[in-house]
């Protein structure tokens, strides 16, 4: 009898030890996850910092240079180094253009992959939190509205705008690089042909 006991004792406390290890290790899990989040979130918040502060530094950047060469092309009577002036400018403003979109292309993609893995991270099943960056792709990619009884109204629902993100002129690291590059484009083709007309007048 009493070996009887002492193996139901025995049985019992290694159930025990089995579901306390069992619990440590889930709770370790969790936060490594929330750990992993955390970090993941940092991430992705600087980058879409770091995005809007450079498309701000590249918007202020070629507006100068639209503005000097306006102001050049504005002159009642170009010199011809003045000209000359002016196809260099448009040829870095070219370059400032693709230059942009490449930045800002590489800082989305790179935003875009933090919230790919934000969102594997909320799809876990040992995830607890809220999954705030799965609602936002919601938002963002099927316009799914989303429902929160703790909240009034309790359904937000998708504008316009989530509607339009998808078209390409509504991405910014393309259609700013675009409209720059056909401004400049058009002051570069203006320049040659007036330095032809230059040319071509010497006897």
């Amino acid at each position: 009898m009493q070996s009887a006991i002492g193996l139901k004792d025995s049985s019992k406390q290694n159930k025990k030890r089995i579901a306390v290890s069992s619990e440590t290790r889930t709770t370790q899990r969790e936060s490594g996850l929330k750990e992993t989040y955390d970090h993941l979130l940092t991430l992705w918040t600087s980058g879409v910092r770091d995005y809007h502060s450079m498309l701000s530094d590249y918007l202020t950047a070629n507006s100068i240079f639209v503005a000097v060469i306006g102001l050049i092309v504005s002159r009642e009577s170009l010199a011809t180094s003045l000209t000359v002036l002016i196809l260099l400018l448009c040829i870095f403003g070219i370059l400032l253009s693709l230059q942009m979109a490449i930045v800002l292309g590489r800082l989305s993609g790179q935003n875009a992959l933090w919230e790919w893995q934000l969102r594997g991270i909320e799809f876990a099943p040992e995830w607890q939190g809220q999954k705030l960056i799965t609602g936002l792709y919601r938002l963002h990619e099927t316009r799914q509205m989303i429902e929160d009884p703790r909240n009034e109204p309790p359904v937000f629902k998708p504008n316009w705008a989530f509607r339009q993100h998808r078209q390409w002129w509504a991405h910014r690291a393309v259609s700013f690089p675009w409209f720059f590059g056909c401004v400049y484009g058009l002051f570069f083709i203006w320049a040659v042909t007036h330095l032809q007309r230059y040319l071509s007048a010497i006897p």
